[in-house]
């Protein structure tokens, strides 16, 4: 049995990932402003997006958005930084917005195989 395989660290990739161009809004945990922010992907692990103000591995955020009339709401760890880009990795979502993040990569990347 490959146990590499089985990895979390391994499959991330594995899992359903989006390209989008969806606006947000975030802010650092124990802040209270939000920011504009635009999401550049989306699964139901992780998150890209730029943002008004650097961002540095292991900072921690809100982020906000509106996905097919509901509004998400999502704890991020910042994981990685291209330029002014960041990813990061889901650490505390509601089910019911996990849900709706699930629902809608299957929808648009069974359309994307389709095409």
């Amino acid at each position: 049995m490959n146990s590499h395989a089985k990895h979390p660290a391994n499959q991330k990739r594995q899992q359903g990932r989006l390209k989008v161009a969806v606006n947000g809004h975030y802010r650092f945990h124990n802040e209270e402003e939000w920011m504009p922010c635009s999401l550049i992907d989306i699964s139901v692990t992780g998150i890209a997006l730029n943002g008004k103000k650097s961002f540095y591995v292991g900072d921690k955020i809100e982020i906000r958005f509106y996905l097919e009339k509901r509004t998400i709401l999502v704890d991020l760890e910042i994981t990685n930084l291209i330029g002014k880009k960041a990813g990061g990795k889901v650490i505390r979502i509601d089910d019911a917005d996990r849900k709706a993040i699930q629902e809608m990569l299957n929808r648009e990347l069974l359309t994307d195989k389709v095409r």
